[in-house]
């Protein structure tokens, strides 16, 4: 009876620690352990995320280049507007040149012509509308590139291509503008060549007969060598007109 009590006391130690040695094994079982990553794994995700970037990237390169093509282009079409804009505002501008309607100045001479000082009465011996019609004639003839007619006062004309000179008594209407004399008819263009004209006697034979004869007064002014002439002002209604390609 002793031996039997003795080895239920035993017993129930081995019972215990078998107990918790089996709850031991399954907790083990029952924990998962970690998975070992592969280096190969690791080298394959960084080198397919190395790929995405640099295809990424190859797409934001061309879609900045396609941008900055697109502003170039765009660069060069204000280019040519603007080149096609000048080329036309330099049209008009030679235009209006040639039409008188822009101020002028430049190489050129200044004439004088005023009536003769003695005053006799007699027609010759005064300074006539005529008289300048001729002269501004003559003068682009000889290569004039513009002309303006000064009165007494200062008052000073341009002749364009719809100007009248006209008299009425001894006052002259340029542009239907009143001048009286002495008047002075400005001419911009090569000074030595309009000299030579103004001088050659031949060229005008009625105007030097009567300085000879009248005391006419008329000549080229040696001190003005710079010419300035304002813009036309007068009316230049016009109805029709042909390019005749000058």
């Amino acid at each position: 009876m002793r031996i039997t009590s003795i080895s239920k006391k035993l017993s129930i130690p081995f019972l215990l620690v078998g107990f918790l040695l089996g709850l031991f094994f399954i907790a083990q079982y029952n924990t998962k352990l970690p998975r070992a990553v592969s280096p190969v794994l690791q080298f394959a995700a960084l080198e397919r995320t190395e790929k995405k970037l640099e295809s990424e990237q190859e797409i934001y390169k061309q879609q900045i280049k396609d941008t900055q093509d697109k502003i170039d282009e765009m660069q060069n079409d204000l280019k040519t507007y603007q080149s096609n804009l000048k080329g036309k505002v330099d049209t008009v501008d030679f235009y209006k040149q040639q039409a008188g309607l822009t101020d002028l100045a430049g190489e050129g001479i200044s004439i004088t012509l005023d009536d003769s000082p003695s005053r006799k009465g007699n027609p010759n011996s005064i300074a006539h509308a005529s008289d300048m019609r001729d002269l501004v004639n003559y003068l682009w003839l000889n290569g004039a590139k513009a002309i303006g007619i000064t009165g007494f006062g200062g008052k000073t004309e341009r002749v364009g291509f719809s100007t009248s000179i006209d008299c009425i008594v001894n006052t002259v209407l340029v542009n239907n503008t009143k001048l009286v004399p002495p008047f002075k008819i400005n001419a911009i263009g090569n000074r030595q060549n309009l000299i030579n004209a103004i001088e050659n006697k031949n060229g005008l034979k009625q105007i030097y007969k009567r300085v000879d004869e009248e005391g006419l007064i008329f000549g080229v002014d040696e001190n003005d060598k710079v010419i300035s002439v304002p813009a036309f002002n007068g009316n230049s209604d016009i109805k029709s007109a042909v390019n005749i390609g000058v």
